[in-house]
């Protein structure tokens, strides 16, 4: 008897003992996977924040290129109303050089003195005083300054020559203008050269170089030649250190600046990583807790709760918002179909937040979903507990409110007036509005997905209507719906039918009457009602996404137009095309308009991009660093309908633009309308203050382009000189109008 008692026993042992193990090493185990997740997460933890140090000093670094690039273009914009009076007239009196000269100097304090050379000898200097000596001086027996002339003049473009050491002393930039006038058969015949000398270490004080504690910077780049040019500011030790880096553009060329932390770059180790320290305390805790856990042998109890709390998390997360904790879609709708059974009389509302994407872009999306927050706290408070509220996705509400038809109106309008409050999101202050639409039960449906979807449908009319309004549903909504679901219809088949063609209106420089390139214009060929108004058109496509591809198929219609005229030669000069806001929001655009140069093997020089102020204002990070590359790869870019998007003349001057168009709402009232006479010519002197081109849009009459082109403006179009027409139309006009002829003023 003993004995099996005994043998019983042993053969138990082995169990308990492989049980007791394992309880033991349990909490070890924990650890251990604890530790290595702490390592993993604190190791990425640090390399986000050197990630982090390396964005603020390429943020600081973008910052200091756009105001060395604004300095710039400021600095020497001030020639080109003296070379385009040269250019049209082949000479200028020495007292007008002067005035010019005298208000360019007046503007830009670091210029030093401008020159005139005609056949490269300087004839004339401005100011006279300590300048005198360099009068007569032939540029062609300088062998350290002529070569960059040289480039200038074969080029047609201005460079930038330095830093030099001047004859007068000291050490300055040289911005070279070549100037051309135009000869027997449009033949260009080089005048000479106009040249601006600046105090480089003024410039590039101004420019905010030497401003910034916290950072060590240097620039090279001598006569335009990038990274293998000399050094023209700072230490070139640091060059050779892991330093982050940018190109500056300068006229005929490029600059490079290198900043790097005063003192280094900050190494990091795991110890410096909040959250490799929080998971490796939580870790020590869990692993102590699953260790008291096993004594008590509680744990699979507690993993039970464990279970039953998720199971709830996991039925909440399937009817509530995360960010509001409102209930969502498929919750209001049985909560809206319950009320309609009680109460067959009710209000079903849905809100869209106008301006939220703009929080979101420009102060995060932590910020959008604050306001979230907030905006919920507020509609809380205005409807009754027998009321339903709940967040349908993105920035948009839906409601079901049961009083009176005159106590839902006002609620309406206390929501859109609770919205209009400011919002503070972390001190910084949100102004947003909504727009409402409202469905009544049972008039406009008595299910709960029929009626969210009319109200739906009212609520777009609220935004086509201007927004920070509310619109009651109405049946011709629908049909206008169904009208716009037939029309993305046809325009989905349009462009696999490649049904889309572009048309073309000139450019005209209004000094020279010289066709400086055009515009390229989508028309919609529909095979049943012939063109299509791209205003009814284009609008649709970028609130369906349609804009993407259409923006494609515009590019590879351009450019092969181009590769055409190009082969005909008879290129009008830089095709402009239009870009809307989802082109850069939503696709890589820079990539689609390289890609595509390279397939009809075009330079970047023959493309630019038009680009709407308002989108500018709206997306203005993706715009300016898109924008940005374009530059980069040599395409121009032009900021279209100038005037009408509010934009700052602090954030306007870093933007990386080249060109202005004047909106055709200042121009049609030229020149009889004081107002339009003002704000016309602030744009031209702003735009060349800040070293743009400006085209002026819409010019119709002949006393416009007087006006304009006395003004200074550098281009214009409109049906005065050309209307838009098809590529055919174009060459033939081009042809006839190799110069556009202007009858005389007066």
């Amino acid at each position: 008897m003993s004995s099996r008692i005994l043998a019983l026993g042993n053969k138990w042992v082995p169990s308990v003992t492989l049980g007791t193990t394992l309880n033991r090493l349990l909490p070890i185990g924990f650890a251990l996977i604890g530790i290595g997740f702490s390592v993993a997460l604190g190791r990425l933890d640090v390399q986000r924040q050197e990630s982090e140090l390396v964005a603020n000093a390429a943020a600081r670094l973008s910052g200091v290129r756009a105001a060395l690039e604004a300095q710039l273009r400021s600095a020497f914009a001030e020639t080109e109303g003296i070379a385009q009076l040269l250019s049209a007239d082949g000479q200028i009196s020495p007292g007008h050089f002067h005035d010019m000269a005298r208000q360019a100097m007046a503007s830009v304090p670091h210029i030093l003195h401008i020159s005139l050379a005609p056949g490269d000898v300087i004839a004339d200097v401005y100011p006279l005083f300590g300048n005198r000596s360099i009068i007569g001086l032939d540029y062609r027996h300088l062998p350290d300054q002529y070569p960059m002339l040289q480039r200038a003049r074969d080029h047609y473009s201005p460079v930038l020559a330095g830093p030099v050491q001047l004859y007068q002393g000291g050490r300055g930039l040289i911005y070279r203008r070549p100037v051309f006038l135009k000869g027997h058969k449009g033949v260009k015949m080089y005048w000479g050269n106009v040249s601006i000398v600046a105090d480089i270490d003024r410039l590039l004080s101004a420019a905010g170089l030497d401003l910034d504690p916290g950072f060590e910077m240097a620039l090279r780049g001598t006569d335009g030649q990038g990274s293998v040019g000399g050094m023209i500011w700072g230490d070139a030790n640091l060059f050779d250190e892991h330093a982050v880096t940018v190109n500056v553009d300068v006229p005929g060329g490029l600059w490079q600046l290198a900043a790097s932390p005063l003192g280094g770059w900050p190494s990091m180790s795991l110890f410096a990583s909040p959250l490799f320290l929080f998971a490796l305390t939580c870790t020590a805790l869990f692993s102590v807790f699953v260790a008291q856990l096993n004594r008590s042998n509680h744990l699979i109890n507690l993993r039970n709760r464990e279970l039953k709390q998720s199971q709830a998390q996991l039925e909440r997360l399937a009817h509530f918002d995360v960010i509001t904790g409102l209930p969502n879609r498929v919750l209001f709708n049985q909560r809206l179909q319950q009320a309609i059974s009680r109460d067959p009389r009710l209000a079903v509302l849905v809100l869209d937040i106008d301006g939220f994407k703009q929080v979101n872009d420009s102060l995060g999306h932590p910020m959008g979903d604050l306001l979230l927050q907030q905006a919920t706290a507020r509609f809380v408070q205005l409807i009754d507990d027998q009321d339903g509220l709940c967040r349908l996705g993105g920035d948009e509400f839906a409601f079901f409110l049961t009083g009176t038809e005159q106590a839902c109106i006002e609620q309406v309008q206390g929501l859109l007036q609770a919205l209009q409050l400011p919002f503070d999101l972390n001190g910084n202050a949100a102004l947003v509005t909504g727009s409402i639409g409202l469905a009544w039960c049972p008039e406009h449906g008595q299910g709960s997905d029929r009626l969210v979807r009319h109200a739906d449908t009212a609520m777009y009319a609220a935004k086509e209507s201007g927004r920070n309004a509310w619109r009651l549903y109405h049946p011709d909504m629908t049909l206008r719906l169904q009208a716009q679901l037939s029309l993305e219809h046809n325009l989905r088949r349009a462009l696999k039918s490649n049904e889309f063609e572009l048309w073309y209106q000139p450019k005209i420089d209004l000094f020279s009457g010289r066709v400086k390139g055009a515009e390229a214009l989508l028309r919609w060929r529909d095979p049943e009602h012939g063109l299509v108004s791209p205003a009814q058109f284009i609008p649709l496509a970028e609130r369906t996404g349609l804009i993407i591809p259409l923006g494609e198929k515009v590019l590879d219609l351009a450019c092969a137009q181009i590769a055409a005229w190009r082969a005909a030669d008879c290129l009008p000069g830089p095709l402009a095309i239009n870009v809307a806001a989802l082109q850069i929001e939503r696709s890589d655009y820079v990539a689609s308009l390289s890609q595509t140069l390279k397939r009809y093997d075009l330079p970047a020089t023959l493309l630019e991009v038009e680009i709407t102020e308002s989108l500018l204002m709206e997306s203005q990070q993706q715009a300016c660093a898109a924008l940005a590359q374009l530059q980069a790869m040599g395409v121009a870019t032009a900021v279209d309908d100038f005037g009408t998007g509010y934009s700052s003349l602090a954030y306007l001057k870093s933007l990386p633009i080249d060109h202005l168009k004047i909106d055709r709402a200042f121009i049609k009232d030229l020149p009889a309308d004081d107002d339009a006479v003002a704000i016309t010519r602030a744009i031209i002197d702003l735009g060349h203050a800040l070293g743009f081109r400006i085209t002026a849009e819409g010019i119709e009459t002949q006393a416009q382009y007087h006006f304009l082109r006395n003004a200074g403006c550098d281009q214009g179009q409109g049906f005065l000189m050309g209307r838009p027409m098809p590529a055919e139309a174009m060459q033939a006009w081009l042809r006839d109008h190799q110069a556009w002829q202007l009858e005389p003023s007066g």
